[in-house]
């Protein structure tokens, strides 16, 4: 059984490097890695966030200027059309890992909510969310 296991998981690991959710994740990565405007925007980002978290390592409340800093750095990176396509990506990339993570720890949970995979039984409404076969436990 332990085989067939690992076996599975190089097979889902395979699929998952291979899914358009990943292809997508790189293809933005790559795009906002070439904006220049957007690599500013992320430095910036940092070193205003670095002066926050400093004061705050150093007992300091961090000065409302800092505050206002990091808010309008904020602001700006989102607005930035490479850094929200990539933050978009990678939300969808997420989102399908913990749609795996619910199928694996559903199975492990053996599936107590009303729907049980080793037999692939499901009871209407099981396997949050959507009910069995959507992103639930995996029964069809």
């Amino acid at each position: 059984m332990t085989n067939e296991i690992i076996e599975n998981a190089r097979l889902l690991a395979d699929a998952i490097a291979r899914s358009s959710e990943l292809e997508e994740l790189h293809s933005k990565e790559d795009a906002m890695a070439a904006d220049a405007s957007a690599q500013l925007l992320i430095a910036e980002l940092q070193k205003a966030q670095e002066r926050f978290m400093e004061a705050q390592q150093n007992g300091e409340e961090p000065s409302e200027a800092d505050k206002k800093a990091v808010d309008e750095i904020e602001a700006k990176v989102e607005a930035n059309e490479a850094i929200a396509a990539y933050m978009k990506a990678q939300d969808n990339f997420t989102q399908m890992l913990d749609s795996v993570n619910a199928i694996l720890a559903g199975a492990i949970a053996n599936s107590s909510d009303g729907c049980s995979c080793a037999d692939n039984t499901c009871e209407p409404g099981g396997c949050n969310p959507g009910g069995c076969g959507s992103s639930g436990c995996g029964c069809s």
